[in-house]
C-alpha cells in the first residue's frame, strides 16, 4: 500500500492538471472578476489571443501553405494536366454515345433555369443581330452592295427587266378592252371640259415652245418649202385640190363667165399659178411668214371654239376610232421599239439623278424597316427556330465525327488555355484574393465554442494522449518519494 496510494494520487494529479490546462486553453471564453477583480488565466489563452492568432494562423496558410506560386505550381503541374485530359476524354466518349438532347441536359438542371437560360440566350442572340443589323457600317455596307451590284454592276440587265416589265405592260393595254372603253371616256370627258375653257391657245402653250416653233420654221424655210414642192407632185394630192378650186369655182364664180371658161380650165389656171408661185425658190420666205401669220391667228383661237367645233363634227364612233388608232399605235411592235428607246435613252441620260434618288429611298426606307418592332420579332422567331433545332438534336450528332485525333486536338488546346490562365492569370487572381486576410478574417468570425470543438475533433487523439501522459508522469513521480525515503533509511 506504501507504494501503490502515491502513484494513483500522483497519477490522478498529473491526468487532472494536463486536463485542467487543455480546458484553460479554451475556458472560459470570457474575463471573470471576483468583486471586481480580474481572476488570473481567464479568458482562456485561445479565445484571449484570438486575434493574433487568427492573424498568424492566416500569415502562415498564405505564405508558406496557399502562396500564389504554390497554388500556380500545383494547378499548371504535369498531374493536373493529366487529369485534365482525362476528364476531357472521358466526357467526349461518354457524350459519343449519349442519346440525351441539349435540351434534356438543360432540363436535367432544373425547369426554372432552363427557361430562364433559354430566353435569356434568345434575347441575347436576337439583340446581338438586330445591334449589327442596325449599325451605321451595316447600313453602308448594304448601300454600298447596292449600287455596286445593282445599279453599276447590272444596270444594262435592270434597264433589260424595265424594258420587259414595259413591254408587257403596253401588250396587255392596247389589247384590255377595259382600257379602250376608259380611253375613250378619258377622250370625251376632255372634249366636255375644254368646251368651257375660255382660254386662247396663246395662254396654255409657253411662249418659249411657240418662239421655238417659229424659230424652227424660219430655218428650215427651204426644207417646208421643198416638202411642199414634192407634196404638189403627188398624182393625187393634185386631184384633190384641182376638183376642190373647181367645186370654189363653181360656188362662187358667175354662171355667165363659166359660159365661155369651164370650171376645170378655171382650175388648171389656178392650180398652175400655185404651182408656179411654189416652184420659185425665191417664196420660201413667204411660206415660212405665212405659216407663222397662221400660227399667230391659230394661237387666237379660244379653247372653248376649238373644242366645240370638234365636238360638233366627231361621235362616239369617231372617239372610238381615236382610242382604237392611240391603242394601234402603242401595239405596234415597231412603234413600241421607238417607245422603249425613248424611255430608255431618257433614263439613261438621267441615271445618276434617278440612282441618286433610288439610293435614298432604298436608304430611307432600310432604316425604316432595320428599325422596326417587325424586324425584331422576325429575327427573334429565326433564332428561336434555329436553338430549338440545334437544342432537339442528339449530342452523339453533335460529336460523331470527332475522332481520337480531334479529341487529342480539343484536349491539347483546353489544357494550353487552362496551363496559360493558370501561370498568367492565376498568380494574380490569388494575389488579390489575398488567403492571408481571408483566413485570419475566417477565423475571427469563429465562435470560440465552434473553435474548441474543432480542434478537440481534429487532435481529440493527442489531447487525450496528453491527459493521459499527465497520469503516467504523475504516477511515476509518486513512486519516487517512498522509493527515496528506503533510500535516506
Amino acid at each position: 500500500m506504501k507504494f501503490i496510494i502515491p502513484v494513483l494520487v500522483g497519477a490522478i494529479i498529473g491526468y487532472i492538471t494536463n486536463w485542467l490546462a487543455i480546458k484553460m486553453l479554451f475556458r472560459p471564453y470570457n474575463e471573470k472578476k471576483f468583486l471586481g477583480v480580474h481572476i488570473p488565466f481567464t479568458p482562456g489563452l485561445i479565445p484571449k489571443e484570438k486575434s493574433r492568432i487568427a492573424k498568424s494562423v492566416g500569415e502562415t496558410i498564405g505564405v508558406h501553405l496557399l502562396s500564389p506560386e504554390i497554388v500556380t505550381e500545383a494547378l499548371a503541374s504535369d498531374k493536373m494536366s493529366n487529369q485534365i485530359r482525362a476528364w476531357i476524354e472521358h466526357n467526349i466518349n461518354s457524350l459519343k454515345q449519349s442519346d440525351k438532347t441539349i435540351k434534356t441536359f438543360l432540363i436535367s438542371m432544373g425547369d426554372e433555369n432552363y427557361n430562364k437560360l433559354l430566353n435569356s440566350v434568345e434575347k441575347k442572340f436576337t439583340d446581338f443581330i438586330c445591334f449589327q443589323l442596325r449599325t451605321q457600317r451595316f447600313k453602308d455596307k448594304v448601300m454600298d452592295l447596292i449600287e455596286n451590284k445593282v445599279f453599276d454592276h447590272y444596270s444594262d440587265d435592270f434597264y433589260k427587266i424595265i424594258k420587259e416589265k414595259v413591254e408587257l405592260l403596253m401588250e396587255d393595254i392596247s389589247s384590255s378592252v377595259e382600257i379602250k372603253e376608259a380611253l375613250k371616256n378619258a377622250i370625251d370627258d376632255k372634249i366636255n371640259k375644254l368646251e368651257y375653257d375660255q382660254r386662247t391657245l396663246n395662254e396654255i402653250i409657253p411662249d418659249n415652245v411657240v418662239r421655238g416653233f417659229k424659230q424652227y420654221i424660219n430655218e428650215h424655210s427651204e426644207d417646208i418649202g421643198n416638202a411642199l414642192r414634192e407634196m404638189f407632185e403627188n398624182p393625187l394630192i393634185k386631184i384633190k385640190i384641182k376638183d376642190s378650186i373647181v367645186e370654189l369655182v363653181f360656188k362662187n364664180v358667175n354662171k355667165v363667165i363659166t359660159m365661155f371658161m369651164s370650171p376645170e380650165l378655171i382650175s388648171e389656171k389656178i392650180f398652175k399659178a400655185i404651182e408656179n408661185y411654189i416652184n420659185n425658190p425665191q417664196v420660201d420666205e413667204n411660206i415660212a411668214l405665212i405659216i407663222n401669220v397662221s400660227i399667230d391667228k391659230l394661237l387666237q383661237s379660244k379653247i372653248s371654239n376649238i373644242a366645240s367645233d370638234v365636238s360638233s363634227k366627231i361621235n362616239d364612233e369617231d372617239i372610238s376610232k381615236v382610242s382604237d388608232f392611240i391603242l394601234s399605235y402603242i401595239s405596234n411592235k415597231e412603234n413600241q421599239g421607238k417607245i422603249l428607246g425613248i424611255m430608255e435613252e431618257k433614263m439613261r441620260s438621267s441615271e445618276s439623278d434617278i440612282k441618286e434618288k433610288l439610293l435614298g429611298f432604298i436608304s430611307e426606307k432600310l432604316v425604316d424597316t432595320l428599325s422596326s418592332q417587325e424586324l425584331y420579332e422576325n429575327v427573334l422567331l429565326i433564332v428561336q427556330s434555329i436553338i430549338e433545332m440545334l437544342i432537339n438534336k442528339p449530342i452523339s450528332s453533335m460529336l460523331e465525327n470527332i475522332d481520337k485525333t480531334t479529341i487529342i486536338s480539343v484536349t491539347n488546346f483546353s489544357k494550353n488555355i487552362f496551363s496559360n490562365f493558370a501561370k498568367s492569370k492565376l498568380p494574380y487572381i490569388v494575389e488579390q484574393i489575398n488567403i492571408s486576410k481571408v483566413v485570419e478574417d475566417q477565423i475571427n468570425s469563429f465562435d470560440v465554442a465552434f473553435a474548441e470543438e474543432i480542434i478537440i475533433e481534429i487532435a481529440n487523439k493527442e489531447l487525450k494522449a496528453i491527459t493521459w501522459l499527465g497520469a503516467l508522469l504523475g504516477g511515476i513521480m509518486g513512486i519516487l518519494s517512498p522509493l527515496l525515503q528506503l533510500l535516506y533509511k
